[in-house]
């Protein structure tokens, strides 16, 4: 048998949008994933500093990989608005790590009416970036983790081509995990899974809604792994704790990589 391993994507919505959530109820929700489902890669969308915090207080022998999106310098620290949502696409893990960079992604429209739109209308122009971290997994692996835009069609597009050119530059194996917020239907995404498929990834193939308020029967949290990895298992983890916790279900993989591929 080849090596087993345990891979999830989870928007874990900003614990500042969360009423009444305490230390306890966050230890317990990543209590859930690490040690009851045992997941090796938890790639998170919308992980604050605070949060950040508690896990390595109480699961000190794992990683938490990535920085922010509004960074750390002194104007997020004097800006309370940045502060709040300075959130990180975080890689958690006990895995041992060769090297971790964020890049940041297109978000600013071309246009002066997507602007418009983004500020006033959808009220959600905000940066977007992508964590990307060297792993031993045993042997040395790609992992990217992303969170893209959720309104603007032509800055998803962008987004999506900017992930394309940093994944094309891989050598190793890759994992590629994230909030999307696009379904497979979407012909931009469409292109991109086919792109994907070139480079020799295939899209884990859930295909209920991910995001719980979703009126569409649509995933728009995925996870992409290399073809010759063989799927086990693949949910939604539907628990009423972590329903309480985040408005999308945590996306769950259980693969095994083949024997010759290990090492």
């Amino acid at each position: 048998m080849g090596h087993i391993l345990k891979i999830c994507t989870f928007n874990v919505r900003n614990d500042n949008l969360i009423p009444d959530l305490t230390t306890e109820m966050i230890r317990a929700n990543y209590h859930k994933l690490l040690v009851s489902y045992g997941i090796d890669i938890l790639c998170t969308q919308e992980l604050i500093e605070s949060t950040m915090k508690i896990i390595r207080e109480y699961f000190p022998k794992h990683h938490i990989l990535g920085d922010y999106r509004y960074g750390k310098g002194r104007l997020v620290k004097k800006i309370k608005t940045l502060k709040k949502y300075n959130e990180a696409n975080a890689i958690i893990t006990p895995f041992s790590v060769i090297n971790t960079k964020t890049y940041s992604l297109p978000w600013i429209p071309r246009s002066m009416k997507e602007i418009y739109n983004g500020i006033f209308k959808y009220r959600s122009l905000t940066p977007r970036i992508i964590t990307l971290s060297n792993l031993k997994v045993p042997k040395e692996t790609v992992v990217v983790n992303t969170h893209l835009d959720c309104h603007i069609e032509s800055i998803k597009n962008i987004q999506l081509k900017k992930v394309e050119k940093i994944l094309k530059k891989q050598a190793n194996p890759i994992i590629l995990t994230g909030d999307f917020n696009t379904d497979k239907d979407d012909p931009i995404f469409t292109r991109f899974i086919a792109m994907l498929n070139q480079l020799g990834l295939k899209r884990v193939e859930y295909d209920q809604k991910t995001f719980a308020k979703s009126k569409k029967e649509a995933a728009i949290d995925h996870i992409f792994i290399p073809n010759s990895w063989k799927i086990r298992k693949i949910e939604a983890i539907k628990d009423r704790e972590l329903e309480h916790y985040s408005d999308h279900y945590p996306i769950y993989v259980e693969v095994e990589i083949p024997e010759e591929e290990k090492n």
